[in-house]
């Protein structure tokens, strides 16, 4: 009796087994869904620089879109609504909310608006946020937070053309809170990074 049981469970588990595989096999997303679609509203979602007049100014602006969309600059620094990344926002900021041994960060609005965005620093600031993560207030922000380790290896000619993309973005008000220093995690190494579908920036009054 107890080897029939055995033998009716290793049967059971081998049709689990070839049931589950099957289904992973034919599920249609994987084949009905071309590869290039998964990530094409995201791509998509880059503002163009057709707009832009003088062309030495459009190829500059060109080349920081380029960058900006293939360093995923939007994976951190979009702003989440309720269904996910409002793309309409696109780098207004507030979707990741970072919390480190050194303090507690969210992202920050990158569009040129005067009040809340990047129109309040100067392109030297934003190029050296690029080259070092250091701010205007003196405080570097974690190669773990921002990789900025990575973006100082860019030329100048790079962090150049990523700030005049920069600058011709659509202005989005949207204001985020100030980094709070202190030990929001005291254990040396771990980071928490809260992708909670939230906007983390401060809700207008």
């Amino acid at each position: 009796m107890k080897r029939f049981l055995k033998g009716a469970l290793l049967v059971v588990a081998v049709i689990a087994v070839c049931g589950f595989g099957a289904f992973l096999y034919f599920i249609p997303p994987f084949f009905i869904t071309p590869p290039e679609e998964f990530g094409k509203a995201m791509a998509g979602a880059a503002p163009g620089v057709t707009d832009i007049a003088d062309p030495a100014e459009r190829a500059i602006a060109t080349h920081g879109r380029y960058i900006v969309m293939t360093a995923g600059c939007i994976g951190c620094h979009a702003t989440n609504g309720p269904q996910g990344p409002d793309l309409t926002k696109y780098l207004s900021g507030g979707a990741v909310k970072f919390q480190t041994a050194h303090g507690t960060f969210v992202s920050r609005n990158l569009t040129p608006d005067k009040d809340t965005g990047l129109a309040r620093r100067t392109d030297d600031e934003v190029k050296r946020v690029l080259r070092s993560g250091t701010f205007t207030d003196g405080h570097v922000a974690p190669g773990t937070v921002m990789p900025w380790p990575v973006f100082s290896n860019w030329t100048e000619e790079d962090r150049h053309a990523v700030v005049v993309y920069l600058r011709h973005l659509k202005p989005i008000r949207h204001q985020i809170p100030e980094p709070v220093p202190g030990n929001a995690i005291t254990v040396r190494g771990a980071v928490e990074q809260n992708y909670a579908g939230k906007d983390y920036g401060i809700k207008a009054r």
